[in-house]
């Protein structure tokens, strides 16, 4: 029997705390059964039981994740009371563990009950419309949950998993409280010992953190079958609740109002210039052609300016940009993925200080400038692939929201040689020509978003680049890039020719002469940054490469500067006739003045551009050249400034749109 508290005492505590922790492990996984029959109903599951083995076994990886963190406090007092010695104190810490474990364990059966009536109401877990309750007649709501049938039976699972939990608990403490041990190490030597006691804080931070890969476990990992049911048998309330509370943080960090902080009327501004339609188009009317948006990961410009037979990173797309329509002036919304993504499908562009839209109550809204909803309109087939998982960034309930008819993610193919982000390239193209070539009797609207080329920039096995002797100049742009360096550049390539095996199988069949293709990127290469304000373009730029079936080209010119919010209204142009639609951008085939700008407050026109701090209200203003891409400092001209008002107009009457106008409430299913 112990006297005091010692290394003996300490690996007996943690022996002692295994079977409530057992326990609830045991109940976390039954009540996963019980979901998945309960949710499941009719639906036959046939070909994916491989799915649901590994649904459950991811969904065991979550809980002991919560579980790992439930410890921590209990670990933590288990190793101070090391320093502390005294047995009779550790008494009273134990009874606070015992308290600690009832009171957590009933919160979180009290937030599996949360998540399940939530999962009933609205087809998901736990999200940032569990916040807009409180925003609510609270009342009511009360009123509307207490008589609710499943009130009564959801009280009392609650009242008996917690009288579990409480003599669970309970039993613990008796164990902790007693003086034999049951572990004897009294025969091991100190640094042994010590030892011992610094492994279990890195298996509990182990646990927490739920994976070795780059990222720890969370919703992202969830995207493991094409079945969207089996996708969110996994993910465990707990962490549903934390990516909510995440969302809900960053979304309070800035509420500010862009017409107040630019300093403009808001009664001179006019959103009803939102409000376009597309010119009378015969062949397109007769076509009905599809039409295909794709982004790609990390497709910026500035490799493409080196481009050569030593440093060959278009490969076999070169050719195809020789042949048909690029734009090369280009602008992406913003320097992220979800700017890029949130501006092309609402049609408005990346606001500085603004909250994203997918991590926001207005996701599950439809807005009028949502760029699936002209296509709809014409009866076209709607469809958004997205290359990793339908998780990220809760994209899947905002593409459906914004009227997506369908949505695939990288649980839809089979994902072999599978990255940190989602499918390789070469299986994501396979994924947009398989939807592409489905249901060929009604056209199609296909928004595809790549994740490829992102760290850890890997291709799959037995890839042979191309000749990529890395420049000179190109490096100096990549300081401290020595962890990926090459291999940035090879996933680069392989992109672009796994783009061009799609472009040449497309070209190959009866879909050249009835299908449009766009292709960009969503940002720049962020390893490859210059850094002074003459080479800001290039530190923003990507490519727009537009393939036009013979009977529907138009001409453009491609000297003229483009942002991401052109793109659906020029796509719109080509494919449909006197169509009504919502953006703030312009067709690249209109006559118009064309300026471009992203949330960095860099605008470019033609030869002009402006860099505006709107923190400062100070602005810089440059002349651009085209050839060289390069900027040069300039006094302030008529044009400067026609560019900085028309930026700030815009951004501000998309900002007003967004917040109001341009929301609509979500229609009931």
């Amino acid at each position: 029997m112990v006297k005091t508290y010692n290394f003996e005492k300490y690996f007996d505590c943690l022996l002692q705390i295994v079977p409530i922790n057992i326990s609830a492990l045991a109940l976390m996984t039954v009540y996963r059964f019980f979901f998945f029959l309960h949710f499941s109903g009719s639906s036959s599951f046939s070909g994916f039981y491989g799915d649901i083995f590994k649904a459950f076994f991811l969904g065991l990886r979550f809980d002991i994740s919560v579980l790992a963190y439930v410890n921590i406090l209990p670990v933590l007092i288990f190793t101070v009371f090391l320093a502390v010695k005294r047995l009779s104190l550790f008494k009273f810490a134990a009874f606070i563990i015992r308290l600690y474990y009832w009171f957590i364990f009933s919160v979180l059966v009290l937030l599996t009950i949360t998540d399940f009536g939530f999962f009933t109401y609205f087809g998901e877990h736990i999200n940032l419309l569990i916040f807009e309750a409180f925003a609510d007649d609270t009342k009511a709501l009360a009123s509307t949950i207490l008589s609710d049938r499943r009130f009564i039976p959801a009280l009392l699972v609650f009242a008996a998993a917690s009288f579990i939990f409480f003599k669970l608990s309970k039993n613990t403490y008796k164990r902790l409280s007693n003086a034999k041990c049951l572990i004897d190490s009294e025969y091991w030597n100190i640094f042994a010992k010590i030892i011992m006691v610094s492994i279990v804080p890195c298996v509990i931070f182990l646990a927490a953190r739920g994976t070795l890969s780059m990222f720890p476990l969370g919703t992202f990992y969830t995207q493991i079958s094409s079945n969207p049911f089996i996708n969110k048998l996994a993910i465990s309330s707990a962490h549903s609740l934390a990516d909510a509370l995440q969302a809900k943080q960053e979304q309070s960090r800035n509420q500010i109002i862009l017409a107040q902080k630019l300093e403009i009327d808001e009664q001179s501004l006019n959103l009803s210039e939102f409000n376009k339609i597309t010119p009378v188009n015969k062949e397109a009317e007769l076509i009905r052609p599809n039409v295909v948006f794709i982004i790609l990961e990390s497709f910026g410009e500035l490799p493409l300016l080196f481009d050569s037979d030593n440093f060959n990173v278009l490969g076999e797309l070169k050719k195809h940009f020789d042949e048909d329509t690029v734009f090369y002036n280009f602008l992406a919304a913003g320097r992220i993925t979800v700017h890029c993504l949130e501006s092309t499908v609402l049609n408005m562009p990346q606001r500085p200080f603004s909250m994203q839209i997918t991590q926001s109550p207005a996701a599950y809204r439809q807005f009028s400038s949502a760029a699936p909803l002209p296509y709809k309109n014409a009866g076209y087939i709607t469809k958004a692939v997205y290359g990793g998982s339908l998780a990220w960034r809760a994209i899947d309930n905002f593409f459906k929201a914004q009227g997506f008819d369908k949505t695939f993610g990288e649980g839809d193919i089979k994902n072999e040689n599978r990255h940190e982000w989602g499918i390789n390239d070469a299986q994501f193209f396979e994924l947009v020509l398989r939807e592409l070539n489905s249901e060929p009797e009604t056209p199609k609207f296909i928004y595809a978003m790549s994740t490829g080329t992102h760290p850890p920039y890997e291709t799959p096995p037995g890839y042979v680049p191309l000749e990529l002797n890395v420049p000179e100049d190109l490096k100096q742009m990549m300081p401290g890039e020595e962890k990926y360096g090459k291999k940035i550049f090879e996933s680069y390539q392989f992109a672009n020719r796994e783009a061009a095996k799609f472009l040449e199988a497309v070209k190959n069949s009866k879909l050249a002469q009835n299908t449009v293709i766009v292709i960009t990127g969503d940002h720049g290469l962020r390893e490859v940054s210059p850094s002074s304000d003459e080479e800001l373009f290039k530190k923003y730029s990507v490519p727009a490469y537009i393939y036009m079936p013979e009977k529907l080209k138009k001409n453009a010119n491609t000297e003229i500067s483009v942002s991401h919010t052109g793109i659906m209204p020029s796509l719109y142009e080509l494919s449909l006739s006197s169509a009504g639609y919502v953006s703030a951008g312009t067709s690249v085939f209109s006559g118009e003045k064309h300026i471009a700008y992203n949330s960095d407050g860099f605008i470019l026109s033609q030869n002009k551009a402006v860099l505006y701090d709107i923190n400062g209200d100070s602005y810089k203003c440059f002349d651009f050249d085209s050839k060289t891409k390069m900027l040069s400092r300039a006094e302030e001209t008529k044009e400067h400034k026609e560019m900085l008002e028309y930026y700030k107009k815009n951004l501000a009457e998309a900002d007003i749109y967004l917040r109001s106008a341009g929301a609509k409430k979500e229609k009931q299913q």
